[in-house]
């Protein structure tokens, strides 16, 4: 996705993975490309750099692989203060997963991150509606979700292996007054 960024006009991308092997297969790979530059980094600690340092933060995949491993619900909270210490106000933090909202959105939503969080859900690109039928659902428009952070009851996914997209732009102290937050549950954890 970084080299297609840069073809796109982005000039500073910084790329990290917590293994050495990959950054430098990657280093080697794109080494005649100078926007991007690569660090062997853990995302739950990434005090090499700035507090608000970063205009955006884009993860595909990061928040997942936590969410799978030993102490998930503490180490998606490392990790997601680190991407909020890291934006700048205004910036971006884009999650692409196939985590949806009921399992996502408390991680997100809680108050120290300041995010407004807006949903998205993209299908496979090889993705076909069942028996070539159309909808006239726009993957561009946001999905609202409720006060509790679930999908609304009505609203049918039609690719089940779909990604949910959560755009958390990192608001200022004056954005903050009417963000819901969701509790973490028994069964989130």
């Amino acid at each position: 996705m970084s080299e297609d960024m840069v073809k796109d006009g982005y000039e500073d991308i910084m790329n990290i993975d917590i293994s050495s092997v990959a950054i430098e297969m990657m280093r080697r790979k794109y080494e005649y490309i100078p926007q991007l530059k690569y660090m062997q980094m853990d995302v739950r600690d990434m005090s090499f750099f700035q507090d608000e340092s970063f205009d955006s933060v884009i993860d595909k995949g990061t928040l997942d692989s936590l969410m799978c491993g030993t102490d998930a619900p503490i180490s998606a909270s490392r990790m997601l203060g680190e991407v909020s210490r890291l934006l700048k106000p205004g910036g971006i933090y884009t999650l692409i997963t196939y985590g949806d909202p009921s399992v996502r959105v408390p991680h997100l939503s809680r108050p120290l991150y300041n995010w407004n969080i807006v949903l998205y859900n993209l299908p496979r690109p090889d993705f076909k509606r069942p028996g070539g039928c159309s909808s006239t659902k726009s993957y561009l428009e946001p999905i609202p979700i409720t006060e509790k952070g679930l999908l609304p009851a009505d609203f049918v996914l039609e690719d089940p292996d779909s990604h949910f997209i959560y755009v958390c732009k990192k608001m200022d102290d004056t954005e903050l007054r009417n963000i819901p937050s969701y509790p973490l549950t028994a069964e989130i954890l």
